[in-house]
């Protein structure tokens, strides 16, 4: 019996003399939460008429360049994009997850059948108050950029699936972003108390 799998296999190309393998593209997600008055904001941006799913929302993403690591692309995209520069406020970060994606997608069904790597942090700005240079920032691919509450998402025309990447980047940075009495109300609620 022979076995037999269902993938296309990639096509050769042969540029200056070198192979080339046309395969799928690595894309980096980046949910940025930040604290600030007992609420939880996500940096959102909202895409230009340029780009693919024009004035959507999403968080920022975009490709994996060559010689960079996954990190690295999430740093360089999310500068590009909001200009908000990961490094400067590494003293704010709660959480990066020890720098690695909480959430890998491989379906071919998504977007171009990218592969889509989720990075997500967690920022703590209660005593100075979310950066806003961000909200000032735009470029050619995105016309807006703004810190959305995370209960106001699900009113937002969201591309990507990224509305599903934010709930999973609540949840899994839960512990950072509820104070300690939530967190312990969260903790039993699903218990039967006899």
């Amino acid at each position: 019996m022979e076995i037999q799998f269902k993938n296309r296999p990639n096509t050769e190309h042969r540029i200056n003399g070198k192979i080339v393998w046309e395969s799928r593209s690595a894309a980096v997600v980046a949910v940025i939460l930040g604290k600030w008055r007992g609420d939880t904001y996500v940096l959102m941006e909202k895409r230009s008429p340029i780009m693919d799913q024009p004035g959507k929302w999403c968080v920022p993403c975009g490709y994996m360049d060559w010689d960079e690591s996954g990190i690295e692309a999430v740093i360089r995209e999310v500068f590009e994009e909001t200009s908000f520069y990961i490094p400067d406020l590494k003293h704010r970060l709660k959480s990066d997850n020890k720098g690695q994606p909480f959430f890998i997608n491989t379906d071919p069904s998504e977007n171009r059948q990218n592969i889509a790597i989720t990075y997500g942090m967690v920022f703590d700005f209660n005593d100075v108050g979310l950066p806003k240079y961000v909200t000032e920032y735009s470029n050619s691919e995105i016309s807006s950029v703004l810190w959305i509450k995370l209960n106001e998402v699900n009113y937002l025309d969201v591309a990507f699936n990224h509305d599903k990447r934010i709930l999973q980047a609540e949840e899994h940075f839960s512990k950072y972003l509820l104070p300690w009495w939530r967190r312990l109300i969260k903790k039993f609620s699903h218990k039967t108390f006899v």
